[in-house]
């Protein structure tokens, strides 16, 4: 049965000089590629052999700590030469979650550039470099077929209601249906260059990374400065004449389509698109919006989109899946909870068996497979497509992440507060809501609030905004009427006491933060305000519009002030 390295050896026996990696600074041929694959198995087996007494195997799950580059690629192709599987590691994650990790995976061993992971969840480091030294390592390594394709080739951390990230693991069989899926259908063949733009911590690398790498394809990786520049971004893609990407739709509708002109096929999924972006995408390209749970290989449906089609289309079923819409009696039905069956479905979270009985389902009468309980809402059209509704529970896509509101609120009661509530605003901005200690203290400080939480959660699920009630509305059922919670409302003006040239910049921050500007001074700082790389990316590329100046990300990152970008623009007069 085939598996990753069998394919990805197959590759390479056809296509030995072929460009597999390119960045601005490395070019790797799919030849090289595999010898350097080849020496970190040797080495990882090494590592097993003195410390185990044994070659690493398909029980076995490999940390993987790096940054783009080379050496991350060649980093998952090795681990997997040796019929382990990996598990990505954010090196910018909490220690305590990053051995929450380690531990759920029972790592042994972890791949970084920096030694300083050592010791998490008791896993050792070994580091790319040290296996390329090791010049007497074979790379025949990699011929050494140890997983079935049965066995897990990759394991995605997903974050869950009780505020722990849950681990889904996938097997090389249902990566493959996938891989082969993508092939086909984006026509991905050796000349054809991809972009490598999402992290490996989010499973939309694994569309990426694989489908690129065993079609004879080259992955082209831009660096974290180009990542995160409009600019840049666009200058790599046009120099390494990139023609295939995928593009979340918040990235979409940061970005302007005609700076890409030489992405012919794009991708995109995960949330609704705007209206907008997806009509300034379409001009002379392919797109196609995918839809798909972490916990069901990447993605599971997919539409290619035309002028016609409304963002929430999601589609039909790719090759190998099965899509049960069930009504609340789980009979079949053209608008409910969809169900997902077939060869995709994960075996289900690790160590998470509670969970597992109540989302990963046996309904044999309706599908001779296990069925995940998606918890999102669809209906079908005439057409036999899939439209997106929303979701059932209180999952919710803020600025592309997924978020569950039940995490927040918990890690708010972590806090002391008895009594909270979180929702998603209409502008699309987290609202926490917090009962006061009294009728008149609802005067909470949202910006030591949110310092408080930015021990405990990711930036991107940190309230922009914390109102505080003296009571909470409640529905006859006892439970909390989150309809009838307050919705926050940004001012449309900027307070008259600062110089009138920082109002304009204020005024841009407010829109992109969807925050009160009067709430803002000079020393505002925008990521503890809760900006993301994305916001950043489209506060910059508004300023640049507004004033034709083109601010460094990297220097914005280091002093991400109100004052910084006025200081920047005023020199430029």
């Amino acid at each position: 049965m085939s598996t990753i390295v069998s394919r990805f050896r197959a590759i390479v026996q056809a296509h030995p000089g072929t460009t597999a990696l390119l960045s601005d600074t490395e070019a790797l041929s799919y030849a090289a590629l595999y010898q350097r694959a080849g020496q970190m198995a040797s080495a990882i087996d090494a590592w097993f052999l003195a410390h185990q007494g044994r070659s690493a195997g398909p029980a076995d799950v490999i940390g993987i700590c790096i940054d783009k580059c080379a050496d991350l690629y060649l980093s998952i192709l090795g681990i997997l030469g040796t019929g382990a599987s990996y598990v990505p590691i954010d090196p910018q994650l909490q220690r305590d979650v990053q051995e929450h990790v380690v531990l759920s995976c029972r790592c042994q061993l972890i791949v970084a550039h920096d030694a300083l992971l050592a010791g998490v969840g008791g896993a050792a480091v070994i580091a790319p470099a040290d296996c390329q030294r090791a010049g007497s390592l074979p790379a025949a390594r990699v011929d050494v077929v140890r997983a079935s394709g049965a066995d897990i080739a990759y394991t995605i951390f997903t974050s869950g209601s009780t505020g722990r990230p849950k681990g889904v693991p996938i097997s090389h069989t249902s990566l493959l249906n996938l891989v082969d899926w993508a092939i086909a259908e984006f026509t991905l063949a050796p000349g054809v260059r991809a972009l490598q733009y999402s992290t490996i911590n989010f499973d939309a690398s694994i569309l990426d990374i694989f489908p690129t790498l065993l079609s004879g394809a080259t992955l082209c990786i831009p660096s974290q400065k180009q990542r995160l520049s409009e600019a840049e971004l666009a200058e790599f893609c046009a120099r390494h004449e990139i023609a295939h990407a995928f593009l979340s739709p918040a990235l979409l509708a940061s970005l302007s389509a005609q700076r890409f002109p030489g992405i012919t096929t794009l991708l995109t999924g995960g949330e609704a698109c705007s209206p907008q972006a997806m009509q300034d995408w379409l001009a002379g390209r392919r797109l196609y919006n995918l839809y798909g749970p972490t916990e069901c290989t990447v993605l599971v449906s997919y539409k290619r989109m035309d002028g016609t089609c409304p963002q929430s289309n999601i589609g039909k079923a790719i090759p190998g899946v099965r899509l049960h819409v069930l009504d609340e009696n789980r009979e079949p039905a053209s608008r409910g909870e969809l169900y997902v069956a077939g060869v995709a479905v994960s075996p289900g979270y690790i160590g998470n068996a509670n969970v597992n009985a109540q989302t990963f389902l046996h309904l044999p009468t309706l599908d001779a497979g296990r069925l995940y309980k998606t918890g999102d809402l669809v209906e079908r059209d005439e057409q036999g497509d899939l439209r997106f509704l929303g979701r059932i529970d209180r999952q919710v896509k803020v600025r592309g992440f997924r978020v569950e509101l039940e995490e927040i609120e918990g890690a708010l009661k972590r806090l002391g507060y008895a009594e909270v509530a979180v929702k998603v605003s209409a502008q699309g901005a987290l609202v926490a809501y917090i009962v006061a200690d009294s009728d008149a203290d609802t005067d909470l400080d949202g910006e030591a609030l949110r310092a408080r939480l930015a021990s405990i959660l990711s930036d991107y699920k940190i309230p922009q905004h914390v109102i505080g009630l003296a009571r909470f509305p409640y529905k006859i059922s006892g439970k909390v009427d989150y309809a009838a919670l307050p919705d926050f409302v940004p001012a449309a003006a900027c307070a008259g006491t600062r110089d009138d040239h920082y109002a304009p910049i204020i005024a841009l921050w407010a829109n992109e933060l969807m925050l009160d500007a009067a709430s803002l001074q000079p020393s505002s700082n925008f990521r503890e305000l809760g900006g993301t790389s994305i916001n950043i990316v489209r506060l910059l590329s508004s300023i640049e519009t507004h004033y034709g100046v083109r601010i460094d990300f990297i220097d914005f990152l280091d002093n991400p002030t109100i004052e910084f970008l006025v200081h920047n623009l005023t020199e430029n007069d």
